[in-house]
C-alpha cells in the first residue's frame, strides 16, 4: 500500500499542515477537518485504490487534484481570500463525486472477483491516517500556544524546569480552548512566572479562566447591546450614547496600543517607549477607522505612564493609559484631552480602582 499511502501524504497530509495555525486558534478545528477528511478520502478511494483510469490520466488527474487541494488550503489561511477557497473546494467536490459515480461503476463491475480483504484495508486506510494526521497538528497548534506563554515566562524565570509546573495546570486546565489559552498575556504569564509554588499556581490560573468567563460574558452582552442599538440617536440614563459602533473600534484601537506600550516597556529605554510605539503606529493599518485615524500617543516625563487617546466622530474624546508595568487599562470619557497622567493625578486620578467617570465605556 506504499502507493495510496504517497498519494495520501502528499493530496490530504501536506494541506494539513498549513492547517496548524488554525488549529491554534479555533477549538473546533479538529471536528472540522475530520469532517472534511471524510470527502477527500471517497476520493482518493475511487481514484487511487481501484486504478480505473490509465497511466497518464491518473497521473494528470492526481497533479490536478493535488494542485487544488494545496490551492484551496493556502487561500483559506487569509480571510480575504475565503472565496477563492470555497470556490475551490466546491470544484473539488464536484469532482470528487463524478469519480464516486465512476467507482461505483467500477466496482460494480468487478464484485464477482473483488478481493474485499484488501479492498476494506484499503478503504480504512486513509481514515485512520486521517484522524491521526489531524490529531497529531491539532496538538502542535496546543502545543504552539503552549510554547509561547512558556518562552514569554522566561523573562520573569529563567529556570526550565520551573516554568514547565508553573504551565502545566495551565495546560490541564485550559489546554483545549486555544482562544482562551491565547488570552493568557502578559499580566497573567508573568504572574505564574513568579509563583511560589504548584497550589499558588492553580490558584492563579482558576483566577485567569474566570477573569476570561467573565470578560467573554461581557463582550456577548456588549455585542447583543451594540447589535440592538444601532441606528439609534441619542443617550441613555447614564449619558451614554445609544450608538456605540464608533466608540467599541476606538476603545479596541487604543487598547491594542496598550499592548504594544506594555511588551516594549524598559526593552530599549526606561519605562514606555514612545517612539518605538510610534513608528509601529505608522505602519499598523486599524482597518474599522478611517485611514487617518487621529490617535495620538503620550507618554509621562518619568517614562512610567503613557495613554493613547483619540476624538470620535461625534466629539467625545475617548482614551486608555498604562501606569507602571502593570496591565491595568485606565479609561477616559469626555469632551476635553484629560490632564495629567494615569496614576499620577489630574483627570486620570491616582488610584486606578477610583477611575473617571466613563459613560461611553
Amino acid at each position: 500500500m506504499l502507493g495510496p499511502t504517497i498519494m495520501w501524504a502528499l493530496l490530504v497530509g501536506m494541506p494539513l499542515i498549513f492547517g496548524m495555525t488554525k488549529a491554534a486558534k479555533d477549538p473546533r478545528w479538529l471536528l472540522h477537518q475530520l469532517r472534511a477528511l471524510i470527502s477527500v478520502t471517497i476520493l482518493l478511494e475511487f481514484m487511487v485504490n481501484f486504478r480505473i483510469f490509465n497511466l497518464a490520466v491518473e497521473f494528470a488527474l492526481q497533479g490536478i487534484l493535488g494542485f487544488l487541494v494545496l490551492f484551496a488550503s493556502v487561500a483559506s489561511i487569509r480571510p480575504e481570500h475565503q472565496v477563492v477557497a470555497n470556490v475551490t473546494n466546491w470544484l473539488l467536490g464536484i469532482m470528487g463525486l463524478v469519480l464516486f459515480g465512476v467507482g461505483i461503476v467500477c466496482l460494480a463491475s468487478r464484485w464477482p472477483d473483488a478481493d474485499w480483504h484488501q479492498t476494506i484495508l484499503d478503504f480504512l486506510m486513509p481514515v485512520w491516517l486521517g484522524v491521526c494526521a489531524a490529531s497529531f497538528v491539532a496538538a502542535l497548534g496546543l502545543y504552539t500556544n503552549l510554547e509561547q506563554i512558556f518562552r514569554l515566562m522566561s523573562l520573569e524565570n529563567q529556570s526550565w524546569p520551573g516554568r514547565f509546573w508553573r504551565i502545566l495546570p495551565l495546560a490541564l486546565r485550559v489546554g483545549l480552548r486555544p482562544r482562551t489559552i491565547r488570552k493568557c498575556h502578559g499580566y497573567w504569564y508573568n504572574r505564574l512566572a513568579n509563583t511560589a509554588g504548584i497550589g499558588e499556581t492553580t490558584q492563579i490560573v482558576g483566577e485567569f479562566i474566570q477573569y476570561q468567563a467573565d470578560n467573554d460574558a461581557l463582550e456577548a452582552a456588549e455585542a447583543h447591546k451594540l447589535l440592538n442599538n444601532s441606528g439609534l440617536k441619542g443617550t441613555d440614563e447614564s449619558g451614554a450614547q445609544l450608538d456605540q459602533r464608533e466608540f467599541k473600534e476606538t476603545w479596541h484601537a487604543l487598547e491594542t496600543i496598550m499592548l504594544w506600550f506594555h511588551g516594549w516597556y524598559g526593552k530599549r529605554t526606561a519605562g514606555y517607549d514612545l517612539a518605538k510605539i510610534q513608528q509601529i503606529m505608522a505602519l499598523y493599518d486599524f482597518k474599522d477607522l478611517p485611514e487617518d485615524d487621529g490617535i495620538t500617543a503620550h507618554v509621562s516625563p518619568d517614562g512610567e505612564s503613557c495613554y493613547a487617546m483619540r476624538r470620535s466622530v461625534s466629539g467625545r474624546l475617548l482614551s486608555v493609559g498604562l501606569h507602571g508595568h502593570e496591565f491595568r487599562h485606565w479609561h477616559w470619557d469626555g469632551d476635553h484631552k484629560p490632564s495629567g497622567y494615569p496614576g499620577q493625578g489630574g483627570d486620570w486620578g491616582m488610584d486606578w480602582a477610583v477611575q473617571a467617570f466613563n459613560p461611553n465605556r
